[in-house]
């Protein structure tokens, strides 16, 4: 599967510059090509100083710079792309233009090299039009700033080979990105529902609704976002928002046709005041007005393509905030808000443009009880099968995965489903993104404190203990792939499986003691039994981040592999190898034996033992010592039990908190 080494990129513009140094801090090979010298030097430079701004914020070191652009080849010879494996074009969006291109690369390039377009504007049937061999042309958008942000479309035209999907799907996965897969239409996803979020705020302001500051300030709120709509156009454009909204009207009708205040704002060549209080039409600020039909705009719209089969909502969402870094997508925000009240906003709007009802959603499409009321269902966590072997893949990777109670719940579905396949033998858990599971949703129990609903925490760790125990009783061989970031909860899931396989990319820690609680799912019962309980009390005690040598060595991982392109391919892994790189650590198990959470100045480990909560390291202490005098199910009912008085303290308050808000916690022990 890890056969794209060789990138070529088609316009050295800002976006082909962006393209070309993500590829290049993969450590790809890449050939940058434009018509003229100065667009290459230009688009050179380009890629220089934003390497030299990750220099000077200390991301690359200055051999890291060198080596970077050691592998960057800039040319205005076409055929320098004979031997590339994957061209990517960033070309000026003229639909002639790229066809001709195409055309062109096709009489240089290898049989199996994948051609990809960058386009906004054109869908990739047409740029696919005339082409000898269509079944290799696909769509591969990006959103700005294309080197960092993690959002990638991967859009197969209709007749792109499946298997280069698959292909690209998993390439870009493997190198950073987010990559979700839309259907050729207007707009692709997330354009198609953004761009008419940005054109109502227009309308807003030109009917008199609300001032520019007003409107921006109550679409912050609402979305919960750093930018409102006009902030947003100065920041990227003004004339491309109109622009987009121009290219969609022609395709999809009249309610997408730029609003009359922004094409005159783009012809007066300003930006929009964002301090301007000013309502129009001697009108007034209208909050209700504002909040319902930019919730409609955009929500209505995202629910539009979900019932034209573009996209679908759980991907829909997690483009929305890897590519907009909205902190909900579409669908999550609208179960919070509620799917009823928020159909009536779309009938609303959607009835001034004589536009149907969307059928997903709101006219009986897919939906399912949550919480006691109709909700979009977000697949959140995954289940599928290969042969014999069965997947549960967690599929929140710019949320790294984190453990919530729709997340546990869906685990708990996904397994359940499995586990009872007679037809399977062996099941894999394992993370999207960067992640395995980097802990639990840290803001859900934030939420739980300040509402003072201790009783909702207990309730989602003995839902979540429960499952653990059932993945740890099943007949069926069950292996985590900890490829990636595996903090806290995540790592007490892994414990509670057969098998654990980790990569260069696993990093293994128990950090609770640090922000002032303990681990509830397992962590103070499964690590002893495992490897040991004074090992177990080094690792809760100090926090200690291991490496997949250090994990392999205290007998955490039962074998280290190379990262997978697939993970597919986990399904031809033997796991035989139990413990394979444990190694002698009685030292540290001597040290921490009967270690108590109290230490003097002179332990080899005061000075991190003396930044974790002491009320937290003490309990988490005792429930080790008192757990390994017990059967297992005994061990985790104590660990169950001391749960809301840790979470009661202010330590835990306190050190919750500095995860969410950045700062160092200082603990008092209370």
């Amino acid at each position: 599967m890890n056969r794209i080494k060789a990138i070529g990129v088609v316009g050295a513009g800002t976006m082909g510059a962006a393209i070309a140094q993500h590829f290049l801090m993969k450590n790809l090979s890449v050939t940058l090509l434009d018509q003229s010298e100065d667009s290459i030097k230009r688009g050179k430079k380009t890629i220089a100083d934003s390497l030299e701004e990750a220099m000077k914020r200390r991301i690359i070191s200055e051999e890291g710079f060198d080596k970077i652009m050691s592998n960057l080849i800039c040319t205005t010879d076409q055929s320098a792309l004979k031997d590339a494996d994957l061209v990517v074009e960033a070309i000026f969006e003229d639909l002639t233009a790229k066809q001709n291109l195409f055309g062109a690369l096709e009489a240089i390039v290898r049989p199996d090299c994948i051609l990809a377009s960058n386009t906004s504007s054109f869908l990739i049937k047409d740029i696919a039009k005339g082409a000898a061999h269509p079944e290799r042309i696909i769509g591969v958008h990006y959103f700005y700033h294309a080197a960092k942000n993690k959002l990638v479309e991967i859009i197969p035209g209709p007749k792109t080979d499946e298997a280069l999907v698959t292909d690209l799907v998993n390439f870009y996965g493997y190198h950073g990105k987010i990559p979700i897969i839309v259907k050729d239409a207007p707009g692709f996803a997330i354009n198609r529902f953004f761009v008419p979020w940005l054109n109502e705020a227009a309308r807003l302001l030109e009917e008199g609704c609300g001032s520019i500051k007003f409107i921006d300030d109550v679409a912050r709120k609402v979305f919960g976002i750093g930018m409102g709509p006009f902030a947003l156009m100065n920041a990227t454009g003004v004339p491309i928002a109109m622009h987009a909204a121009d290219g969609l009207a022609s395709k999809l009708g009249d309610f997408y046709k730029p609003a009359r205040i922004l094409v005159s704002q783009v012809q007066s060549g300003n930006l929009w005041d964002e301090t301007d209080t000013t309502v129009l039409n001697n009108g007034a600020n209208d909050e209700e007005k504002v909040t319902s039909r930019l919730l409609a705009s955009a929500l209505g719209i995202a629910a539009q393509m979900v019932s034209e089969g573009v996209v679908d909502a759980t991907s829909n969402d997690l483009g929305t905030r890897a590519g907009l870094r909205w902190p909900m997508g579409p669908f999550e925000l609208m179960n919070k808000i509620g799917v009823a009240k928020v159909g009536t906003m779309v009938k609303d709007l959607f009835a001034v443009w004589h536009m149907p009802l969307p059928e997903f959603a709101f006219g009986g499409g897919p939906k399912f009880a949550f919480g006691g009321t109709d909700a979009v269902t977000l697949e959140w966590v995954r289940a599928e099968t290969r042969g014999d072997t069965g997947f549960i893949i967690f599929n929140l990777p710019d949320r790294m995965n984190a453990l919530g109670e729709l997340v546990v719940r869906q685990l708990d579905e996904c397994f359940s489903k499995l586990d009872q396949d007679p037809d399977l033998k062996r099941l894999f858990i394992l993370g999207q993104g960067k992640a395995f599971v980097a802990g639990a949703d840290i803001k859900f129990f934030l939420d739980g404190i300040a509402s003072n609903d201790l009783e909702r925490i207990q309730r989602f760790t003995e839902f979540g203990q429960k499952t653990l125990t059932k993945i740890q009783n099943s007949q069926n061989n069950i292996c985590a792939f900890v490829d990636g970031l595996t903090l806290g909860g995540g790592l007490e899931l892994a414990l509670a499986c057969d098998y654990r396989i980790g990569t260069k990319n696993t990093v293994m820690a128990f950090p609770e003691t640090g922000i002032g609680i303990y681990p509830g799912l397992g962590g103070t019962q499964r690590t002893g039994r495992l490897i040991g309980k004074g090992m177990a009390k080094f690792l809760v005690a100090t926090g200690q981040f291991l490496d997949s040598k250090k994990a392999s060595q205290y007998g955490l991982l039962d074998q280290v592999i190379a990262p997978l392109y697939d993970f597919h391919d986990l399904a031809d892994i033997s796991l035989d190898k139990k413990q394979a790189g444990k190694i002698d650590q009685s030292e540290i198990e001597a040290l921490f034996a009967d270690f108590d959470g109290t230490f003097t100045a002179d332990h080899p480990f005061a000075k991190i033992l003396s930044r974790k909560a002491p009320i937290a390291l003490a309990a988490a202490m005792k429930l080790i010592d008192d757990g390994a005098k017990m059967s297992l199910e005994d061990g985790l009912k104590l660990e169950l039990s001391g749960l809301k008085e840790i979470f009661s303290t202010r330590d835990a308050a306190h050190g919750l908190s500095s995860v969410i808000e950045g700062f160092k916690p200082e603990f008092t022990g209370e």
